[in-house]
């Protein structure tokens, strides 16, 4: 409510194991909302559009001798058959009902209700109306946590992480893993059609990966409530990150999986990645992941630790020159100051100037005047502590006894000028990247 993007409604068919975004792979059939009908991939016209009221019935024929028959209707109204599957390519694979929406709530009846919400055509009956031995029903999921497993992916970009996490995905299709990845959120946000899908402009893609970097991020939070078995597929090279991420998985068999493969193989696949996606990673965040690239240990959040490519053996060496070569090129670290500690350590510093607590008593400056005169007031209200005459006079002296007297603030300060740019603007660069790529959470 109160979003001006067009919600996303298909209605249709598809068979175990499919992916969730309706008819975009093969034995996925569905029924769009913009009027098309889509299987594979493939878009075409069908029927007409259909929103916000409208009562959708999605019908399967099985009596043919070779095809089912799969047709829809609207608000009563048959549209009539949009797609026909060999019986032979389908073997005994069951069609399930899927629906796939995206800013918008729906309400099925599968014949539960004591009437239907539109009239149904002749011979058909509800699947609630099904005999149970004729039903064929998935897999159950797992009963409770300690059944559940979360494998964190661990690697630099373009490394090769998404393609290991998918490869184990379907080799594993019994465990029915969840990815949860930053190009699978994309994938997901981008509505497709018929059209070629648009290429979007700087900011519109940045806006997207920042929604895609929020997404994913709570996703991430929720999915310990969840009892499913999980893939994690981001950078987590940060032994804090790894620690954090793990830790809320409590009662999940827990791995890490560490994908490390030969330098000259990573480079090129770097660029594969920089051709495919035409988004480079910034030089000062790769610099900033070698540097604080750490291999996980068995312990009490890892209970085991596989290395995809390069085995421990190979990939520590590897690792630790990356950190020593980053390390020797990144600037100084951020300077992160904490106002209170800095508060608290002015007052111990200047307790003999009157700040802070001193012999169990508090001692301020004194509002009073000075040689018969009333000074005026520069830190808060009169009757107050007071305040300096000149808050910088004070430090003046101290630079004339140790720079001399020709001590010029000015000059120091443009000396410094580019570099201070030059450190800025590597973080700003960093922090971008990973406000897109990792969320409002942190990136560690």
């Amino acid at each position: 409510e109160g979003s001006s993007e067009v919600p996303l409604l298909r209605v249709g068919w598809s068979v175990d194991f499919s992916h969730s975004q309706l008819g975009e792979d093969e034995f996925s059939y569905g029924f769009d909302g913009r009027g098309l009908k889509v299987e594979n991939g493939k878009f075409e016209e069908f029927g007409e559009s259909f929103g916000e009221n409208d009562v959708i019935g999605c019908f399967a024929d099985f009596e043919g001798a070779e095809l089912v028959a799969l047709s829809f209707s609207k608000n009563g109204q048959e549209l009539g058959t949009a797609f026909t599957v060999p019986k032979e390519a389908l073997g005994a694979r069951a069609l399930l009902p899927h629906v796939l929406c995206k800013g918008c709530a729906v309400e099925l009846n599968f014949g539960q209700r004591p009437e239907p919400l539109a009239p149904v055509p002749d011979g058909f009956v509800f699947i609630h109306e099904v005999p149970v031995e004729q039903r064929v029903r998935t897999a159950p999921g797992p009963r409770s946590t300690e059944e559940c497993e979360v494998l964190l992916m661990v690697g630099l970009p373009g490394s090769g992480k998404t393609l290991w996490a998918q490869k184990h995905s379907q080799e594993n299709r019994d465990k029915r893993y969840n990815i949860l990845g930053t190009e699978l959120v994309l994938h997901q946000l981008r509505t497709r059609g018929p059209e070629p899908e648009e290429e979007l402009d700087a900011k519109s893609r940045e806006l997207l990966t920042q929604q895609a970097a929020q997404c994913l991020s709570k996703l991430v939070q929720i999915a310990p409530r969840a009892r499913r078995n999980f893939i994690l597929d981001q950078c987590n090279v940060y032994n804090s990150g790894q620690r954090r991420k793990l830790s809320a998985f409590k009662g999940f068999c827990r791995k890490v999986v560490v994908i490390v493969p030969p330098e000259p193989e990573w480079e090129q696949r770097l660029q594969q990645r920089r051709l495919r996606e035409g988004d480079d990673v910034p030089d000062s965040v790769m610099l900033e992941m070698k540097a604080n690239y750490s291999l996980p240990e068995k312990s009490e959040y890892v209970d085991e630790v596989v290395f995809g490519e390069l085995g421990r053996d190979e990939a520590a060496p590897l690792v630790l020159r990356w950190k020593e070569e980053a390390r020797k090129q990144l600037p100084p670290s951020e300077k992160r100051g904490n106002r209170r500690n800095n508060r608290n350590k002015r007052n111990r510093q200047n307790r003999n100037r009157g700040q802070g607590y001193v012999g169990g008593q508090r001692r301020g400056y004194d509002s009073r005047v000075y040689g018969g005169q009333q000074q005026p007031q520069y830190w808060g209200q009169p009757g107050n502590r007071g305040g300096y005459r000149n808050f910088y006079e004070r430090y003046r002296g101290y630079d004339d006894r140790f720079y001399g007297r020709d001590y010029d603030y000015n000059r120091y300060r443009d000396y410094y000028r580019q570099y201070n740019r030059e450190w800025q603007n590597y973080y700003q660069d960093r922090d971008r990247y990973y406000r897109n790529y990792y969320g409002y959470q942190g990136y560690r």
